[in-house]
């Protein structure tokens, strides 16, 4: 084993710092190994800093003029005897049989550190022969495949985390290609509508994965816009189905906040539209489509009871129903009769029994609607699937959010935020997962952030960011080195690795639509 350096500093279990014996090849990213109690632990390079024994605080307090620092640096040789460098390693772990664990004990100071050879870390990186795995790359540096647990990655929940123009969209895309091939059922909520392009393959492999893609749009909105690019981009129209929501299928309480937050509602409203809404919607789980003006009459009929006597009861009345038609007429996403069409294109209703039971990628391009709209939607869609997942008839199923922030603020109000957090915390038992995309983690919700047990981080530079990172990854000891990786560049952590991985993501099977085509090559990565 051939000896690289030695430990001069070991601060906790986590990391130390070594001096590199000249001639040295090292940089960032490299792997070396130490011992621990017998044990050979593998660490990863993450800083090297050039140094010189003149900066010596004693020495230092000399510079107090030119001459002085001349003379100095003439007398001392500060450029080259004076000059080394020192390596900042952070732990990865021990292997063990099949498991990795990271030793309790930090490194003694003077342990010899050495040089990695390829085998040693393909045994170390290897996966148990046990589980379903997916690669998504390269260990960065190596040949050596990137594989992570898929069945720990979907059941668990993950989030990709990244500054924007970092390439998350690109990884993610990669997670859904490789997924599919599992045959499970993956949904992808999508406001910018780049991922209809995961239906153009790119190479071989992207044909099955195109074949399985089912584009949908989200209510009655204009996207011909997006068309149009799609078509200049790909040589193609885009083919997709128009989805809605069957207004009797929002949950009470969602409808309630909404028309609050919206317009408003008196207490004499609530407590009508709470025993209306139960007497409109007590039709089972297949709530049946009729028109607006039809439900409307049911959940007034419904309530009347409810309402205070004479006028001010009327009046109550009166205001819900035209609270009630604003709703259901002004969103899009809303289906307000049988047959329902926009520009002569049939809107058919949202399907959460086929989502969970039909393997396929099914995108649901929501960029045509406002963030109440989409939330709105999003809502409905989590609550359904929920209620289908419950009767445990669906297969494993994997929930991909973008713009996760948005929909799971921190701080701000959303409909969707409960909806989201109760999948996060409920959706494993039934085969829920969810993956969580976000450029800006600090503004998504902590407790929906903490259920996410695999962590893959992309570039960060925010300080906001990185605070909030450092305080919810579990297995991220110092974010700044999220500073510096580019957009090939990943670092995953958490349940579906057995150690923290680096990585070069592998190139994409099918189209990537984040990108815009006049200011950016096809092959690059947003």
């Amino acid at each position: 084993m051939e000896r690289i350096g030695v430990v001069i500093k070991a601060p906790s279990i986590y990391h130390y710092i070594f001096k590199p014996f000249r001639n040295a090849e090292l940089d960032v990213g490299s792997f070396v190994a130490t011992e621990i109690d017998g044990a050979r632990v593998i660490s990863r390079v993450v800083a090297l800093r050039y140094r010189n024994a003149a900066t010596d605080p004693r020495l230092i307090a000399q510079f107090d003029e030119e001459e002085t620092v001349r003379e100095i640096k003439e007398t001392l040789g500060i450029e080259e005897a004076l000059y080394y460098t020192e390596a900042k390693a952070v732990v990865l772990g021990a292997r063990k049989g099949r498991k990795i664990y990271r030793p309790q004990k930090p490194v003694k100071p003077l342990t010899y550190v050495y040089k990695t050879t390829e085998r040693e870390l393909e045994e170390f990186f290897s996966p148990p022969e046990e589980g379903t795995y997916i690669t998504i790359g390269k260990i960065r540096g190596t040949e050596i495949p990137a594989k992570i647990d898929a069945e720990k990655l979907v059941t668990h929940h993950c989030a990709i985390l990244a500054s924007t123009g970092a390439g998350k969209s690109w990884l993610a895309g990669v997670i859904i290609e490789r997924l599919s091939l599992l045959n499970i059922p993956i949904l992808v909520i999508d406001p910018h509508g780049e991922y209809s392009a995961m239906s153009i393959p790119l190479r071989e492999e992207g044909a099955t994965v195109g074949e399985k893609t089912r584009i949908y749009v989200v209510g009655k909105v204009d996207v011909g816009p997006v068309d149009d690019a799609f078509r200049r981009r790909y040589g193609r129209p885009r083919t997709y189905t128009r989805v809605g929501i069957n207004p009797r299928s929002l949950p009470l309480r969602t409808l309630e906040k909404m028309l609050d937050t919206l317009y408003g509602l008196t207490d004499a409203q609530r407590r009508i539209l709470e025993e209306g809404w139960q007497a409109a919607t007590s039709y089972g789980e297949r709530q049946p489509l009729t028109t607006v003006e039809e439900l409307i009459r049911e959940v007034i009929e419904g309530g009347r009871h409810a309402a205070p006597p004479g006028y001010a009861g009327e009046m109550a009345l009166r205001g819900l129903e035209g609270r009630l038609r604003s709703l259901f007429y002004t969103s899009p996403v809303f289906l307000t009769r049988y047959g329902d069409t926009y520009q002569g294109e049939p809107l058919k209703l949202i399907d959460p029994q086929t989502y969970t039971t039909t393997p396929a990628i099914y995108v649901f391009d929501v960029s045509g609607l406002d963030s109440l709209d989409q939330q709105i939607f999003l809502t409905v869609l989590l609550d359904q699937l929920y209620r289908v997942a419950t009767q445990r008839k669906n297969l494993t199923t994997f929930i991909v959010i973008e713009e996760a922030h948005n929909f799971a603020p921190a701080a701000t109000p959303a409909v969707s935020r409960s909806y989201v957090a109760k999948i996060a915390r409920e959706g494993r038992k039934f085969g829920l997962g969810l993956c969580l995309i976000t450029q800006r983690p600090a503004k998504l919700d902590q407790d929906v952030a903490s259920q996410a047990m695999t962590q893959i981080f992309k570039r960060m530079i925010n300080p906001n960011d990185l605070k909030y990172v450092a305080a919810v990854a579990e297995h991220l000891d110092d974010p700044k080195p999220l500073k510096t990786l580019d957009e090939t560049e990943a670092l995953v952590t958490g349940m579906a690795v057995l150690a923290p991985l680096l990585i070069t993501v592998d190139q994409r099977w099918t189209h990537h639509g984040g990108v815009t085509p006049k200011l950016i090559k096809e092959d690059r990565r947003d």
